[in-house]
């Protein structure tokens, strides 16, 4: 059978793309799952080879209901990669190749979509396996898992034929993975979540390792930090002869890690430093799977943690007190909310009581109410204004809408990675894993009140203990990195203390053109992330009004999705904006602004210095402000580097007009800063001078036709 070359294919049809490290397509296109394993290939991690199909892919599909010839031919180019990776071939009963097909949206929903893994098994294969290993249970083993999750998956029947053709297969499950977008567990999932319906989803073809090969193999899920508490060191749990989703779907209790390192110790080394090298290469702290196919190590997929509101809180101080992250990023990760949740009561004084049930802390906290088994009966009575507690022998994706409406949750089983984990780390809710057979019936109907910190489920209503002291120390730090009273972290975090309110009350200002363009409107709301009309209008000098039209516009177009925090560019806007940056930069002498960019940069590396300096004194000593003279130092190389950039920022302005508001943007921030107002300087929430310059250097990288990635190469923009 012909199986062209990926590469050929990709000319025809580029909606499938390898995953070979050299892979240069956005997240947007290809998924986070895909994103993450070229990346990880980059960076010269063991993972099994593996193709994309790309949310262009999806997107035709969605209009077809079918695969297409030309995205047909990539998949089969694709396997063909697949093929010469591991030395197997697809269907064949000789060294024969098993894949995963996996969901992969560019924005993480952890269990809420599809998976088939060891496709490409039939009765023929079976016995192959057998020869090849000598070992008939995981033969039959794999064919059971296959046979069991096509059924459930594809086919929606648990009794249903399942094609012996491996081709057949394939196809069959990347059209499941396809259509689980629009399951209702996902949509409810995006809904909650402000996630937009038009995003969409990729298709990762994954080779398949065997964590159920032998007695060296298993699975497990490792985090670079406790994603309960934040702390060092690695956390992770560990499941022999597991597979899959065996260890995050609560079926089973997994083993600690610790056990990996005794009966693999080189193995968990190697866990261990690629953990560290994802976690500094990320900033932030993973959630990585892993296999371990007789003996030899295999990441598939690192992602950002799931995490409780301790866990924030004690991760952004940690990190940036390692110069992991600076200080704008640290209050970036941390919300309003989880400062109130960390300051409520967590962890309750029971002297005289026994606990109704105890269990593996998944996520802390304490909350009070009655128990139902229910998810329909949770999110009802919820609704009718009940307090309720979610007590499941497991969870499941299935369950999520009780979950958001519980005010804990509860599951016999599993452990601290499980589904019922992550989620209700996410939601912010307490949660108590692995508590035992038995409980869901013992409780149910009963009040209880659910304790997350210590694991434990007391009869009737409790209260806590004071908040740990740490908790304290902690916010503390938080509110001294934002220069606000430990009081109002909440507010500065909400944008709603007296600067910020000052800020958003700030007249419009002119920049120096008539009208704004297209162009300019969706390039802010690009570089931006998330614009609400008020900072599009304080951004580009319009009246507030004028950017709230023009935002239900872009959204009425299909150009942006609108959001709780703003308006964000959907794929077709980013197609869009692609096509109008295109045209400026035609119209625009790329030597005239490539030498003005190669200016710039030289004050950027003075800029970066300045604004570390003021946020850090030295490497390991945060900057509080109480030191007048240092800070008026550092205020004084701000305003020396703004005289010597502003020419060269009117220049640029003449070059292009669009972005002849820079300047006027840049002084307005100075003008604050010399009033006294300092939030000015750095603050990442408001039109700060720090990101005004970050704008204005997205703006130029574009201007220049490079991407940030290749100028954080070349040490210009990291």
């Amino acid at each position: 059978m012909d199986r062209p070359e990926l590469a050929a294919v990709e000319r025809t049809a580029p909606s499938v793309a390898e995953l070979d490290g050299a892979c240069t397509l956005s997240r947007d296109r290809i998924g986070g799952k895909a994103w993450s394993v070229n990346h990880m290939r980059t960076l010269g991690l063991p993972v099994p080879p593996a193709f994309a199909l790309t949310t262009d892919a999806w997107a035709e599909f969605g209009v077809s209901g079918v695969l297409d010839a030309e995205i047909w031919a990539g998949v089969r180019a694709g396997i063909a990669t697949l093929e010469r990776g591991t030395g197997r071939e697809f269907g064949s009963t000789e060294r024969p190749l098993l894949v995963s097909v996996r969901s992969g949206a560019a924005v993480s929903m952890p269990g809420m979509m599809d998976t088939v893994l060891n496709l490409g098994m039939n009765a023929e294969v079976e016995r192959a396996l057998v020869t090849e290993t000598r070992n008939p249970g995981y033969a039959s083993d794999t064919r059971r898992r296959f046979l069991d999750q096509y059924r459930e998956i594809v086919l929606g029947d648990s009794n249903g034929v399942v094609p012996e053709d491996p081709w057949e297969q394939l196809r069959g499950a990347i059209t499941a993975v396809f259509r689980s977008w629009d399951s209702a567990r996902a949509k409810t999932y995006r809904r909650t979540r402000g996630v937009s319906d038009e995003l969409g989803t990729a298709v990762t073809v994954q080779a398949m390792v065997f964590g159920n090969l032998d007695a060296l193999s298993g699975t497990g899920v490792l985090f670079s930090r406790n994603p309960n508490t934040g702390e060092r060191p690695v956390f992770g749990e560990w499941l022999i002869g597991g597979q899959g989703e065996d260890v995050v779907s609560g079926r089973t209790t997994p083993r600690p890690l610790d056990e990996l390192a005794i009966t693999l110790p080189e193995v968990h080394a190697q866990l261990i430093a690629a953990a560290l090298l994802l976690e500094r290469d990320g900033r932030d702290i993973q959630d990585i799977e892993f296999t371990v196919e007789s003996g030899r190590l295999w990441l598939l997929q690192s992602r950002p943690a799931k995490r409780s509101a301790r866990a924030a809180v004690r991760a952004a101080v940690a990190m940036a007190g390692e110069g992991l992250i600076d200080t704008d990023e640290a209050l970036r990760r941390v919300t309003a909310d989880q400062v109130h949740t960390v300051l409520r009561p967590a962890s309750s004084d029971n002297a005289g009581l026994r606990p109704l049930a105890s269990g593996e802390s998944a996520c802390p906290g304490l909350a009070s109410g009655v128990v139902v088994t229910d998810p329909d009966e949770a999110e009802a009575r919820s609704a009718a204004g009940e307090q309720v507690i979610l007590v499941r022998p497991t969870t499941s994706p299935d369950d999520l809408h009780g979950m958001i409406a519980a005010l804990a949750i509860v599951t016999e089983l599993g452990g601290a990675t499980s589904h019922a984990a992550l989620v209700s780390r996410e939601l912010g809710r307490p949660c108590v894993v692995g508590c035992g057979p038995g409980v869901v019936d013992a409780l149910v109907g009963r009040i209880v009140t659910v304790d997350g910190g210590a694991g434990t489920v007391w009869p009737g209503q409790v209260t806590g203990k004071p908040v740990d002291d740490s908790v304290i120390e902690d916010i503390a730090r938080l509110a001294g990195l934002a220069g606000v009273d430990p009081a109002q972290l909440p507010a500065f975090l909400s944008g709603e203390t007296s600067a910020a309110a000052e800020t958003n009350s700030t007249p419009t200002y002119s920049v120096g053109i008539k009208q704004v363009s297209e162009l300019g409107m969706l390039r802010l709301i690009g570089i931006k992330g998330r614009v609400k009309p008020d900072a599009m209008a304080s951004s580009l000098g319009l009246v507030e009004s004028e950017a709230a039209s023009h935002s239900a516009g872009f959204v009425a177009r299909g150009l942006c999705a609108s959001t709780p925090v703003g308006a964000r560019l959907t794929p077709e806007g980013r197609e869009h904006l692609t096509r109008l940056l295109e045209q400026e930069r035609a119209d625009v002498d790329q030597n005239v602004i490539a030498a003005a960019y190669d200016e710039f940069c030289e004050f950027n590396a003075e800029l970066k210095e300045i604004i570390t300096a003021w946020q850090m004194k030295d490497a390991s000593t945060v900057n509080d402000h109480s030191d007048t003279s240092y800070d008026a130092a550092v205020l004084d190389r701000l305003a020396t580097t703004h005289q010597g950039v502003a020419p060269l920022v009117r220049r640029i302005g003449a070059m292009a007009p669009r972005l002849a508001h820079y300047v006027d943007r840049l002084e307005l921030a100075v003008e604050r800063i010399n009033g006294g107002d300092h939030s000015w300087v750095a603050r990442p929430i408001m039109d700060s001078y720090h990101t005004v310059w970050f704008e204005l250097h997205e703006d130029l990288i574009g201007l220049c036709g490079l991407s940030r990635a290749d100028e954080a190469a070349a040490g210009r923009a990291q």
